[in-house]
Formats: C-alpha cells, sequence, structure tokens
C-alpha cells in the first residue's frame, strides 16, 4: 500500500512541475526600463568597426518601453516612436514605428538598426540585457541603463 503511496505523490509532484508557467513577464522586462543599444549582428556577421557610433554621446541609440509605447533615439537628431506588442508564452514581439517615417539621413548602422526594429518578431532575454530579432541572425543587443 505504501508502494501506491509513494507513486501518487510523485505522479501529482511531476503533474505541478509540469504545469508551472513558463511564459515571461513581459511588462516587468520591457516597462519602465531605458536601454541602451549596445551590439547589432547582421545577417550573422556581428558589426565591429561602426558600433563606436552606439557610443558617440549619452544622447544616442537609447530606447524606453512604456505599456505599449516606445520611444528613444537613434543618431543625434533622428527620435524613434512607436508601439511594440510582446507575448510571453513563445518570445514574440511585434513593433509599429510611427516616427521617422523614412531613412533619409541616417547612417548605414542606424538603417540597420531601424530595420531591425521595424521588422522585429522576436526577442529574448531579461530586464537588464534584450535581444531583439529580426531574424536568428540578425538582431540588436540592449543592455539596461539603470
Amino acid at each position: 500500500m505504501r508502494h501506491y503511496l509513494y507513486i501518487a505523490i510523485s505522479l501529482m509532484l511531476m503533474c505541478a512541475a509540469l504545469s508551472c508557467d513558463k511564459s515571461d513577464d513581459v511588462s516587468e522586462i520591457f516597462t519602465h526600463h531605458e536601454f541602451k543599444i549596445t551590439g547589432i549582428t547582421f545577417d550573422g556577421v556581428k558589426v565591429v568597426k561602426e558600433v563606436s557610433e552606439f557610443y558617440a554621446g549619452d544622447g544616442v541609440y537609447w530606447l524606453t518601453f512604456s505599456e505599449q509605447a516606445l520611444h528613444g533615439m537613434l543618431q543625434a537628431d533622428i527620435a524613434i516612436e512607436g508601439n511594440w506588442h510582446a507575448e510571453g508564452n513563445g518570445r514574440t514581439l511585434t513593433i509599429s514605428l510611427s516616427r521617422p517615417t523614412t531613412t533619409d539621413g541616417m547612417s548605414e548602422l542606424c538603417r540597420k538598426v531601424y530595420g531591425i526594429l521595424r521588422d522585429a518578431t522576436a526577442y529574448s532575454g531579461d530586464k537588464n540585457v534584450i535581444r531583439i530579432y529580426k531574424t536568428s541572425d540578425t538582431y540588436i543587443d540592449l543592455s539596461s541603463m539603470k
């Protein structure tokens, strides 16, 4: 009889472990954090030469996510705004940019960052470090500024 009790308890513990929520807390990860863009990988190649542009000044290449909106600054004088939506279960991410409406006047690096944000499909990470993916081999890295 004791054998059946151990089996029953083991099964209940396994069911409890399997039913745990594995989804991310999207709000905790994204909202009310200011992120600095710190890296970019484009078509599987880590961009190195132009990355010094990310550190050209404190006021460039940062993003802030609020409940549904995002805003930030790419290059000097190129603000970025839009809406975002993420799903914690599949770590999907979509971003709809309302500003800027054109890539005119952007550096090549800025155009790449803009394109990745505009065509974002997924994310990984936590409230300290986030990776935003366009594809599995094209993404940008962000680090929390707080």
